[in-house]
């Protein structure tokens, strides 16, 4: 299964106005993720992922963490025993993300 998706900053800046992060970002993906583009291509992985199980499910259950080197990784509780791989990439005024299951 693959997801895909691409984040507008300009956009997604104004709409982080209006979110509540709470409900979106774990606390450690706020901490680990202080800058716009790092913090939109968590969103685009999350989004990416729900792209490839079909369905948008609570925001909470998705996560990404980075190893020590900085390679992002996918977790989540909606799918057991399933490879996950993820890959943000960052340019100019866009962010994309691409979750394989």
């Amino acid at each position: 299964m693959l997801g895909i998706d691409l984040v507008f900053l300009p956009e997604f800046e104004k709409r982080l106005r209006n979110l509540e992060l709470e409900k979106i970002f774990l606390s450690h993906e706020l901490v680990q993720n202080k800058s716009l583009e790092s913090l939109a291509g968590v969103f685009a992985a999350k989004e990416a992922f729900f792209k490839a199980i079909g369905s948008k499910e609570d925001w909470l259950d998705v996560w990404v963490e980075k190893t020590a080197e900085g390679k992002p990784l996918l977790r989540s509780t909606l799918v057991q025993n399933k490879n996950t791989e993820l890959s943000i990439s960052h340019s100019g005024d866009y962010v994309i993300a691409v979750v394989i299951l």
